[in-house]
């Protein structure tokens, strides 16, 4: 309704105009009510999604500095590793040689397979456990890496 197509009774009005008139104020209200109630909830369904969402680029924040703190430790390590001297664990044919040669009895011979069965085996499991953390290694690196492109992407 146009505010100014409305009429505003008079002292003459007769009765059935003023209510008229009464019932569209009241009509009017309502309305203002009903839409101030609507106002109120989408203000407060906007003020939700957007802590939502900045909850979930806190996070994502917070994700990216964990995954890039990772990857300079990692790295710090990788370059650590690279800077230390290689050594020999191998012996030489002439040196196992000797050391077969020094054993005199089959008791002896026995002690040295077992200790040698052993170590291979010990060896062998460490690199299973070193394959292992390498496969997770590379996978948290490539999330991280995944996920600081994503923000990036996000960002620009």
């Amino acid at each position: 309704m146009n505010p100014e197509s409305i009429e505003i009774p008079t002292q003459n009005s007769n009765p059935k105009e003023v209510m008229q008139w009464l019932n569209e104020v009241k009509s009017l209200q309502q309305q203002v009510r009903d839409l101030t109630i609507e106002l109120a909830a989408a203000q407060h369904n906007a003020d939700s999604w957007r802590s939502r969402y900045e909850t979930e680029g806190q996070q994502r924040r917070s994700d990216v500095t964990t995954r890039q703190d990772q990857i300079n430790k990692l790295q710090a390590e990788i370059a650590q590793l690279r800077t230390q001297p290689e050594f020999s664990t191998t012996l030489s044919d002439d040196a196992i040689a000797l050391q077969i040669n020094g054993i005199t009895s089959m008791s002896a011979l026995q002690d040295k397979l077992f200790k040698v069965w052993t170590d291979r085996d010990n060896v062998l499991a460490a690199l299973k456990k070193e394959q292992l953390a390498h496969e997770k290694t590379k996978k948290d690196l490539t999330m991280a890496l995944a996920d600081a492109m994503d923000v990036l992407t996000l960002k620009n």
